[in-house]
């Protein structure tokens, strides 16, 4: 009986001890893969390094400085538990141009280049530099090369929506179709814009003001037309959406409005704006005096300034010179850019670079307001 009762509290003891250690794992595996802010400087190949990680946005920042200059490059990601990402770096060089190519096991990587005392995206560095760059950086996608009535198809990865006075082509694959909605052409469509799911537009055959609405599903073209509980003036803009609820300032009737496009409910409230995720009350007239955007959580800036397209990460002060002779930036989304040259729309990605998407020779005379792409 005694013998019975020593085996049972020894099992119960071996319990409590590997309970302990279970526990005791747990925490170890817990605080060891746990999200941790970190800078660390070292030198691969005599080129200084800088490397941190921010939990809050999710990314890795590197800089790396050589021949006087500082150049960056930002990695979404989450956490990793190892440090020293960057193993080796090729140097490539022409006079007082060159690249730098970072390699590790862990992180991709893109070459960093100055190209004309520029810090340049590397595909668009001159010709000599850009032959010793290895292939493996520079493969291209394969062009689709298909037309529609006057617009060429180079690349159908994305769902397009293109003003045609009355109505979009809507392009999303081998989804091609026609989307006649007014009566009367318009010129100057401004009351367009998108939600998460749905481009929205006014009602363009009427006058001065509009109760009625069309709804465009991004994911097929198809419609559906919601009237209003009240008139909305012309003279309104979007200030920007959460999800599917797109907001409206009628300037006229100094007024803010919150509709939602699922089911066309329209509330007027007060004034406010969305900066990166968080809401903040403000004046219906700085609105209408502003006309303020809502601006939305990115760690992508991009800018043109005189037909120059740049990026720089956002709390950061390094730019990278993305493209020239840029006519519009179309669309900025998450961490992409949607640029037009002349006649031609492109998309820009921080790792794959450039891309050409469509062409219309009538976007040479009439762009702004006519191209939508999700």
């Amino acid at each position: 009986m005694v013998k019975a009762k020593r085996v049972k509290g020894n099992m119960k003891k071996l319990k409590i001890f590997q309970l302990t250690i279970i526990v005791l794992f747990a925490i170890f595996i817990f605080f060891f893969f746990k999200p941790v802010d970190y800078t660390k400087e070292y030198v691969v190949d005599e080129i200084k390094i800088n490397e941190s990680y921010d939990k809050d946005n999710d990314y890795y920042y590197f800089t790396l400085t050589y021949n006087d200059y500082t150049l960056d490059y930002l990695y979404e990601s989450n956490y990793k538990h190892n440090r020293t990402f960057i193993e080796s770096i090729e140097i490539i060089e022409d006079d007082d141009n060159f690249c730098l190519i970072p390699s590790g096991n862990t992180i991709e990587f893109i070459p960093l280049c100055v190209d004309n005392d520029s810090i340049t995206y590397y595909k668009k560095v001159t010709e000599r530099l850009l032959e010793n760059i290895p292939e493996e950086y520079l493969q291209e996608e394969k062009e689709r090369n298909e037309s529609v009535d006057d617009i060429t198809i180079y690349n159908d990865s994305y769902t397009y929506l293109l003003w045609d006075y009355n109505g979009f082509y809507y392009i999303s694959g081998d989804n091609q179709k026609k989307i006649d909605l007014f009566d009367t052409e318009t010129y100057n469509a401004n009351l367009i814009t998108y939600t998460k799911d749905y481009l929205v537009v006014a009602d363009y055959d009427a006058e001065y003001t509009f109760n009625k609405f069309y709804r465009i599903d991004l994911k097929n073209g198809n419609v559906k037309e919601f009237n209003l509980d009240r008139n909305i003036y012309f003279d309104s803009y979007f200030p920007g959406y959460e999800k599917n609820k797109l907001y409206i300032v009628d300037n006229k009737e100094e007024t803010m409005y919150e509709l939602n496009v699922k089911n066309g409910k329209l509330e007027r409230i007060n004034a406010k704006m969305l900066y990166s995720d968080e809401w903040n009350s403000v004046g219906i007239k700085t609105l209408i005096n502003s006309s303020k955007k809502f601006t939305y959580k990115s760690n992508y800036e991009y800018e043109l300034n005189e037909g120059v397209l740049t990026l720089k990460y956002t709390d950061k002060d390094i730019t990278t010179k993305i493209d020239d002779e840029v006519t519009y930036v179309v669309r900025i989304k998450d961490n992409l850019v949607f640029y037009l040259k002349t006649d031609t729309l492109y998309v820009f990605d921080p790792i794959k670079g450039s891309t050409r998407l469509l062409n219309n020779f009538e976007w040479n005379f009439n762009f702004e307001n006519m191209i939508y792409v999700n």
